[in-house]
């Protein structure tokens, strides 16, 4: 974009002005394609002496860093962190759903990564559970800073590829 004599006046005020512009890569993204949807979950009646033995049993499936919380239904009424549950001045016999602190930050699969990402910020928080739109206490997946920066990534690395293109089909003569 050509320098013009507003953007001149608002870049001498100190305020950055884009020379071009671009579409978001992330707004393009849906939330559904970018989860992961093997979810391990929680449930709010479980006790914290047995989610520390499983945390500490360094399983695959015991490495994540947070864990939606499930009632009885399977529905979703919270979420926990790992920090939460190892914390030494939870008593072995409390349930994990005395751990919840407040409502689980959710968003649907229709979302954008983009609409994700600003919505883990206003939230400040480090995943979103994922939930199905006709029902919001269904879990679908769960999305993390991790899934949004794979998916950025991914848009670094295909502009480093160099273009392909077809190369002209030859007839035998």
């Amino acid at each position: 974009m050509r320098t013009t004599i507003m953007t001149e006046k608002i870049a001498r005020r100190g305020v950055r002005v884009p020379s071009e512009y671009h579409a978001d890569f992330l707004d393009g993204i849906r939330v559904a394609s970018a989860c992961t949807r093997n979810v391990i979950c929680m449930y709010r009646a479980d006790l914290v002496g047995d989610a520390r033995r499983w945390l500490q049993s360094h399983l695959p499936t015991a490495g994540h860093q947070g864990y939606p919380l499930l009632d009885e239904d399977g529905r979703l009424c919270g979420f926990v962190g790992r920090r939460d549950v190892l914390d030494p001045s939870v008593a072995d016999t409390a349930t994990l759903g005395s751990l919840t602190r407040r409502a689980p930050a959710v968003i649907t699969g229709a979302h954008t990564l983009s609409e994700a990402a600003d919505h883990m910020v206003l939230e400040e928080v480090g995943r979103l559970i994922v939930v199905d739109a006709a029902d919001e206490d269904r879990v679908l997946g769960i999305l993390t800073r991790r899934d949004l920066l794979a998916a950025h990534g991914e848009r670094l690395r295909q502009q480093r590829e160099p273009t392909r293109h077809l190369k002209p089909f030859r007839t035998r003569t």
